[in-house]
């Protein structure tokens, strides 16, 4: 197997600066991109000749090589033309202090990266761009890896130009709850919601309640994340959904709660994350409130509205979230 050569920091990147002889934005598909350990990658990159820079990304890598899935969007990573010693060519990395792994002293935070490194450049005419292997044994390039551990390997597919970026889609997450359960689930899934609402699942019903967000695979930028959801076995006493649009929460339940959490999606939908300190959202945005019952069968409820949140609280639920006011997510209008 090949040595890992990646070395930590932007230093050793040798990060640069390229200019560019076009004009306008060029946008690219993932085509096929498989990685040595038979998972894939998916989604598209924006490209603006302006600046020279890539822009907009929104690209998902799948479970695989001690790495959880993951979808590099402009809220949780960068992304950067650099350069790499010992391998002239076209790099670009996509980072994520939020993707990786986090500080748990004596060990330290570590990135997780994304490095593909076509032919040609992002500005180039062609209509497809080969993801280019040859480089010397051991230099990381066409690689995903955590900073400082073992990568796995592109081996296959490239970047296909197309016309436009991905059209922006909102859907709306509904409530359900089940009374013989007390237990809230909420779904933006159109086959699961006609499902539901269909009868194939007995007890559940409508509230009323929900939230808009964004489908997933939409490029958007600012501060907008994926939202995994884990299914608590019933085994374990669960039977119940969880959802977070903290990759490193995410992180943090199937790292501590594996074996009673599983993951069913790394990307159900995309929404804001409020800021961490001070859990207020973005201007036009809508605040969400998670609610958690205090039980074994750990039920948690998401909503919007603050006089559902006060009957909730009165039921003896437990405010979870950001900030003073407790805020989860933030929501579509």
């Amino acid at each position: 197997m090949r040595k890992n050569v990646w070395r930590a920091g932007a230093a050793a990147l040798g990060l640069a600066a390229m200019a560019s002889a076009h004009a306008g934005l060029i946008h690219w598909q993932l085509d096929g991109v498989r990685f040595d350990d038979g998972t894939v990658a998916t989604g598209t990159i924006t490209y603006d000749n302006s600046s020279a820079r890539i822009v907009l990304w929104n690209v998902r890598t799948a479970a695989g090589a001690a790495l959880q899935p993951f979808t590099y969007l402009p809220g949780d990573s960068t992304a950067d033309h650099v350069a790499i010693p010992f391998a002239p060519g076209n790099h670009y990395v996509f980072r994520s202090v939020e993707g990786g792994r986090p500080a748990a002293p004596p060990a330290p935070a570590a990135n997780r990266v994304l490095v593909l490194s076509p032919i040609a450049r992002l500005d180039s005419d062609d209509g497809y761009l080969e993801l280019d292997h040859a480089f010397a044994p051991g230099v990381v390039v066409n690689a995903e890896l955590l900073e400082g551990g073992v990568p796995r390997w592109i081996v296959d597919g490239g970047l296909r130009r197309i016309a436009s970026s991905p059209a922006v889609v909102k859907v709306d997450a509904v409530e359900f709850y089940h009374a013989g359960f007390d237990h809230y689930f909420l779904t933006a899934d159109p086959a699961e919601i006609a499902a539901l609402d269909g009868g194939l699942f007995t007890g559940w019903v409508r509230t009323g309640q929900g939230f808009r967000a964004y489908v997933s695979g939409s490029v958007i930028g600012g501060s907008v994340r994926p939202v995994c959801r884990y299914y608590g076995l019933p085994s374990a006493g669960l039977d119940s959904h969880f959802y977070s649009a903290s990759p490193a929460e995410c992180f943090a339940v199937h790292e501590q709660f594996g074996t009673e959490w599983q993951l069913e999606s790394d990307n159900v939908f995309q929404v804001d994350l409020p800021d961490t300190a001070s859990g207020l959202c973005k201007l036009g945005t809508v605040p969400v409130y998670r609610m958690f019952n205090g039980r074994r069968d750990a039920n948690h409820r998401y909503t919007t509205s603050v006089t559902v949140r006060a009957q909730m609280e009165a039921a003896g639920w437990i405010r979870e979230g950001y900030g003073p006011d407790a805020t989860i997510m933030c929501a579509q209008p």
